[in-house]
């Protein structure tokens, strides 16, 4: 016998009332597709960083480890494991192998054409739409960070060279942070003495991930695109500095090692390495350097004798680049949802406030607004929010930019070592970059 409820099941439906089944079945579709569904099994995320969670004396690692706790404790069905790639190589190898782990990717600034180039990252404009993402909450403006038009990666923290020094030395030799390169050239002539290097340019390769990174990121991107802001062609490959920013560039820094002896020989050799530890041990006096490492260098024996200024330039105002690194997403990855999720969280107001207090200047404007920021050592860092916001600029960057750090490092090596031209120099690097990009396409 045939129930009522089966009875009334199979009666027709009014083409009213069918009509509006079909639209709200077709709206929770919509929902269906928007709304995430890969957590109701447990996810793993692989994060490719640098940052190793073992490393205690590290604050930038100590605040990773708390938003990634933060974050699985928000998440339950999605942990993070991290892989450490201190160089950078094995993100890099990822994608260009297309493998699909690890599943997001720690990018600098000048690694996005690059990474973009080998089809490996996700275009994430489409998931910024969907979730809101807001895209006036950051210190610059994030089409800044776009590649070819898209984004693929949110930005996780901005970076502007400082000049950072030991005070005792300046007041010894009775001296204030120079502001020019003209000031730089007789400041660090008087510090450089007793074994004390005046004014640290790393040429060298340690640390970083490849060539001579720390050149590349702490001075060249802002001597080539010195005036107007050009550094590379909006194809990633086109060399967009003139000749006459080049030469210019080249000559102030050959003067400060041959001309002005504020910079020692031994420099040329020089990365990250050894300038983090001349700040630390107070071998060297100055040096143009990253504003993320000086929380560290102060831990690490320092202390209160360090102290910072904006850093020299042509003029006391001069435009400086500013990079970082973004959060990326592998195009192959097996976790799109998961790791966008996390890609989100890491880049949000509130994670950001936990990678402030490892020593970052965050990207998100709002999270500024932390009662971290009123402490001293929040102070410094919204100091340097505000150098951003004032005097910073984005540039382009060329696909093969790691290879171009160490083609200008060599040549600017040879000019000092030879005592050559600037214009020698130039003609270098533009033969030699093009010969790298022309093996490269």
């Amino acid at each position: 016998m045939i129930g009522v409820h089966e009875r009334q099941a199979r009666a027709p439906c009014p083409a009213g009332k069918s009509r509006r089944v079909a639209q709200l079945i077709a709206a929770l579709a919509v929902v269906v597709a928007v709304v995430p569904t890969s957590f109701a099994q447990p996810a793993e995320v692989a994060y490719n960083t640098f940052l190793d969670p073992n490393n205690a004396t590290d604050p930038r690692a100590v605040a990773q480890t708390k938003m990634i706790a933060e974050f699985e404790r928000q998440n339950p069905n999605i942990k993070v494991r991290v892989v450490v790639d201190p160089t950078g190589a094995n993100g890099a190898r990822t994608l260009r192998t297309h493998a699909d782990s690890p599943d997001v990717v720690r990018a600098t600034s000048f690694q996005m054409p690059e990474y973009v180039a080998t089809g490996a990252l996700l275009q994430l404009d489409d998931l910024v739409k969907r979730d809101k993402v807001d895209e006036s909450d950051w210190l610059l403006p994030p089409a800044g960070g776009m590649v070819n038009g898209h984004v693929y990666g949110l930005q996780q923290d901005y970076r502007i060279p400082i000049l950072i020094y030991r005070k005792h030395l300046l007041e010894e030799a009775k001296v204030t942070p120079p502001r020019t390169w003209a000031d730089l050239c007789e400041t660090g002539a008087k510090l450089s003495k007793n074994n004390v290097v005046g004014y640290a340019i790393p040429l060298g390769t340690t640390g970083g991930i490849g060539g001579a990174q720390a050149f590349g990121e702490l001075h060249l991107s802002t001597l080539l695109a010195a005036p107007d802001g050009k550094y590379f062609g909006a194809d990633n490959k086109t060399i967009a500095f003139s000749k006459e920013s080049f030469v210019r560039g080249a000559q102030v820094i050959k003067d400060q090692f041959l001309k002005c002896k504020s910079t020692p020989m031994a420099s040329l050799q020089y990365g990250f390495n050894e300038v983090h530890d001349g700040l630390r041990a107070g071998t060297i006096a100055m040096a143009t350097f990253g504003l993320y490492r000086y929380r560290t260098i102060q831990a690490q024996g320092a202390g209160d004798d360090l102290a910072w200024a904006p850093p020299p330039g042509f003029t006391s105002d001069e435009r400086e680049t500013v990079y970082g690194f973004q959060l990326t997403i592998n195009n192959f990855s097996k976790q799109k949802e998961a790791a966008w999720q996390f890609v989100k969280f890491m880049t949000s107001p509130a994670a950001e406030a936990i990678a402030a207090q490892g020593g970052e200047v965050v990207a998100r404007a709002s999270a500024y607004k932390d009662p971290y920021f009123s402490s001293p050592q929040g102070r410094d860092q919204r100091a340097w929010a505000d150098l951003v916001k004032a005097r910073g600029r984005q540039v382009n960057y060329s696909i093969i930019q790691s290879t171009f750090h160490q083609i200008v490092a060599d040549a600017f090596q040879r000019m000092i070592l030879r005592n050559t031209t600037p214009e020698e120099a130039y003609q270098e690097v533009v033969t030699k970059y093009n010969e790298a990009l022309a093996k490269a396409k």
